[in-house]
């Protein structure tokens, strides 16, 4: 049986790579990580990793392993977290992900209503990429992922398309788009507008659109969050282009915002543990994020 500090330096080298990254993300010294290694080995009857280009790579009987590895010692964290709770008072906890303009736009009126119902639920806000988020279910990290992509095409979580997207011009209400009529997605453009890096979704389909219209693609600004592109026309830097829930989050800064164009690609999703029945917290969040979705 692997005993817990085990399952912990197998989990650090899947996410690693290397003994020396691993050993140090969890606080141990190099050689006793690469002794340990080597016992389990022994102990298991197979090699857990083979050395690739100077990398540790997982073998397949390595690979098979992982999940596992993972599920049990989300296992013992969501323990660990749950006896916390009971000593502190509370008897429940709600683990959410979301991409970080969803943390600071859609969820906030969801959470308060799902704590309206269960005020006794100790709720955790987790960041991360909708990648990182897919994962975070798939481990059983977290309860419910809010994140922006297209539909994750994965066995490893359950899905739901929550709301498409549309992208929107923000700027300040004082900037001479406040005294236009029609805003298009051509005259933004003109402009050299602030908009998302392309490696965000939501960024590739600024892009896409322009290229589509044969529009110029010529930003003032390129920026990795929502919240920073706002931030940046709140300055009077430029205009913006975000997607919906940055338009949700520049409203309540002041500024002023104006629909531009729908998008089929990326939506808005929700992802949870497939193998895992929801909680009534969890259920009355979803609820709460279905609703919020839906009011612009």
């Amino acid at each position: 049986m692997l005993n817990r500090r085990e399952l912990t330096l197998l989990r650090a080298m899947y996410q690693h790579g290397t003994v020396t990254a691993a050993a140090s993300a969890i606080g141990m010294t190099q050689p006793a990580a690469s002794a340990l290694l080597r016992d389990l080995d022994t102990r298991l009857g197979f090699a857990l990793f083979s050395r690739e280009h100077r990398r540790l790579a997982l073998t397949s009987q390595g690979r098979a392993l992982i999940p596992e590895v993972l599920n049990a010692l989300a296992g013992m964290e969501s323990v660990d977290r749950l006896a916390h709770d009971i000593r502190q008072g509370a008897q429940a906890r709600l683990a959410v992900g979301a991409v970080a303009i969803a943390a600071s736009s859609l969820l906030p009126p969801a959470l308060a209503a799902m704590r309206r119902a269960h005020p006794a639920v100790a709720v955790t806000v987790r960041a991360g990429t909708a990648l990182e988020l897919i994962e975070m279910a798939a481990d059983h990290r977290i309860d419910l992922g809010i994140m922006v992509g297209s539909h994750p095409e994965t066995e490893r979580v359950a899905s739901q398309r929550l709301a498409p997207l549309a992208l929107h011009a923000v700027y300040r209400p004082d900037h001479p788009y406040a005294r236009v009529g029609r805003l298009t997605l051509a005259r933004v453009a003109a402009d050299g507008p602030i908009v998302l890096a392309t490696a965000l979704p939501a960024g590739r389909a600024t892009r896409h659109a322009l290229e589509a219209r044969k529009l110029p693609y010529h930003p003032l600004i390129e920026v990795a969050q929502s919240s920073a592109a706002c931030a940046l026309a709140a300055e009077g830097l430029g205009v913006a282009i975000v997607e919906s829930l940055g338009a949700r989050y520049a409203e309540r800064l002041g500024l002023a915002t104006r629909h531009l164009l729908a998008l089929d690609d990326p939506a808005l999703t929700l992802v949870w543990p497939r193998d895992r029945a929801m909680s009534e917290a969890a259920e009355a969040l979803r609820a709460g994020l279905v609703a919020a979705a839906q009011v612009r």
